[in-house]
């Protein structure tokens, strides 16, 4: 047998084997919110749908700027992670209510009015990262 070839069943087992056991041990936490339910997301750390986080920003709109703007960054981020488990379950389902409680084309405009501003913010990025840098004159 070859090394490739003893490589690459060494890679595929471990593959199988890692992937089974995720299987497994999702399986095995049935009130544990997984990535099917649409809880578990991209969201650095929040782990909130962007529906859900939108919904949490406005019902902290006031709070957070009564804040002084250097401790206004992260601060959900840090409410959220001081929570126990209940109270993060809790709390997702109160706002998975608001958004339901939604007429859809309010929800459409939120999502929306979100998508633009991602869609701008990153059209801003790629321009500053296509200019040259001026050279600094002495």
């Amino acid at each position: 047998m070859s090394f490739r070839a003893l490589c690459f069943s060494g890679v595929a087992i471990a593959l199988a084997t890692t992937g089974a056991l995720a299987t497994d041990n999702a399986a095995s936490r049935p009130g544990h919110p997984t990535v099917e339910s649409g809880v578990y997301r991209h969201h650095h750390g929040l782990r909130l749908p962007k529906e859900l986080k939108m919904i949490w920003r406005q019902e902290e709109r006031a709070h957070m700027k009564a804040l002084p703007k250097d401790q206004r960054r992260g601060w959900l981020k840090a409410k959220w992670l001081a929570m126990t488990d209940q109270q993060k379950q809790a709390k997702t389902a109160e706002l998975q209510a608001k958004w339901n409680r939604l007429p859809a084309s309010v929800r459409e405009t939120l999502l929306d009015k979100k998508r633009q501003k991602r869609e701008a913010k990153l059209m801003q990025r790629s321009e500053r990262d296509k200019q040259p840098e001026q050279p600094q004159q002495r």
